[in-house]
């Protein structure tokens, strides 16, 4: 099990080219620019979004990640949320979920999962180093979540800590806010589209 630390900020889309243009984003060396399609599943009882916890499949870099998130508390948009990733085979497989709650439900729900939205956006990944020991990815995501025909849009930066300190990324956040009008937003993408998904 891995912890997913990240902040996320709303970013209004007529703001995306002062985004883009910020001296810390565009001085931050580039990973990757990438589209990522996703699609999440459940229950048709929704049981997992019941249990806080997310199922996705995600295309990228040629193969398909199986990922399972569980929900936990997320204050001024900063997150903690463990995780488990591997490579999806064809078939869902649950047996490296080391929570065993987590494993459980997850089987139980194994025969009835459906898929019930989906999202797609581009991911414009860059690397953050403000000293030695921090390492933030910078994550620029722009695209749509889609339930049923309906679409809502995906604008955000995404801050996640690959080494360092939680108040790393508020320092960092703190310092673009003062720039840019980003807002802090503690909803998942699949929090959001769940909500669209009930508004069918």
């Amino acid at each position: 099990m891995a912890i997913e630390i990240e902040l996320k900020l709303a970013v209004p889309e007529d703001a995306l080219p002062l985004v883009s243009q910020h001296p810390i984003i565009a001085a931050a060396p580039r990973l990757a620019v990438e589209v990522l399609d996703n699609t999440y599943f459940d229950t048709p009882a929704l049981t997992l979004q019941a249990h806080k916890m997310a199922l996705r499949l995600r295309a990228e870099g040629g193969q398909i990640v199986q990922t399972v998130k569980c929900a936990a508390a997320s204050h001024g948009g900063l997150a903690h949320r463990p995780e488990w990733e591997q490579t999806y085979r064809g078939v869902f497989d649950f047996s490296a979920i080391d929570d065993v709650e987590t494993a459980r439900l997850l089987e139980k729900a194994r025969d009835e999962l459906i898929p019930v939205f989906t999202a797609r956006f581009q991911r414009d990944t860059r690397r953050y180093q403000s000293r030695p020991g921090v390492d933030i990815l910078i994550m620029l995501d722009t695209g749509w979540i889609d339930a049923g025909g309906q679409r809502t849009p995906v604008c955000e930066l995404e801050l996640e800590l690959a080494r360092g300190e939680a108040d790393d990324l508020r320092q960092l956040a703190a310092i673009l806010r003062r720039d840019l009008p980003l807002t802090p937003d503690d909803r998942s993408k699949a929090q959001r589209g769940y909500e669209l998904f009930l508004r069918r």
